[in-house]
């Protein structure tokens, strides 16, 4: 990438795409699947690109303007093309860059991957995370029963400690 003076760097930031793997359904993820785009955007003047020496440079130093966007503001700037069905293959379309992200989750693992795309539509930088997924016991409790009988009869006390297997 070149330095290109009076230009813009424009780059469309799609909305997470979530891929459900479990079996049981036991695990739910509640998430803003616009959390990408807002990250992006309040970073975006420190993104930096190779200057092709071993080094690199910054990007708001090389274009005049870099724009983020997202699924509802790219239709006002690039109206021609279907963000939400075909995002790559319209951001090569416009010639500019993508950012896509993907929660893969099953029963014991979590996968977050974001991907940026040049505006060829070749992937130049790509990052993932996982996390296997614990359980959590909780500790079980024992009961004690009090039983009383009569104005001065017996009193009767009974522990009864937790012999089943901890919940999940």
């Amino acid at each position: 990438m070149g330095l290109a003076f009076g230009e813009t760097f424009d780059v469309y930031v799609s909305p997470i795409k979530f891929v459900d793997q479990t079996t049981t359904g036991a695990v739910s993820i509640n998430h803003d699947s616009e959390a990408p785009f807002h990250y992006s955007s309040m970073y975006a003047r420190t993104a930096k690109a190779s200057n092709g020496k071993g080094g690199y440079h910054e990007l708001h130093r090389a274009f005049d303007e870099i724009r983020v966007y997202n699924s509802n503001s790219i239709e006002i700037a690039y109206d021609n093309c279907d963000y939400l069905y075909t995002p790559l293959k319209c951001s090569v379309f416009n010639e500019h860059h993508y950012v896509e992200t993907t929660i893969t989750f099953s029963n014991d693992q979590l996968v977050i991957r974001t991907s940026l795309y040049n505006e060829n539509g070749t992937m130049i930088n790509t990052s993932a995370r996982t996390d296997k997924m614990g359980i959590q016991w909780i500790k079980q409790q024992e009961s004690t029963v009090i039983d009383t009988r009569g104005p001065l009869g017996s009193t009767t006390i009974i522990n009864k400690p937790k012999e089943e297997l901890p919940l999940k």
